[in-house]
């Protein structure tokens, strides 16, 4: 029997973990859904989803590097 959680991505590390108070990564205690927290977020120039201001795409994997990109 294979357990199906329900994920998310943590605004801190980009990565996708588990549904709970803090992410299995790297720790960050997620806000709960009556607050409200600001996150960086930027396009992917590859697939074009958004997400975290990070060095890699949560979604893609496409390594950012903004130094080429003008």
């Amino acid at each position: 029997m294979k357990l199906a959680y329900k994920m998310v991505i943590c605004q801190k590390c980009g990565h996708e973990v588990p549904s709970g108070n803090y992410c299995a990564h790297c720790g960050k205690r997620f806000v709960s859904s009556n607050c409200v927290e600001k996150i960086d977020v930027d396009v992917c120039v590859n697939c074009g989803s958004l997400s975290p201001d990070q060095n890699y795409c949560s979604v893609c994997g496409y390594f950012k590097n903004k130094k080429h990109l003008f």
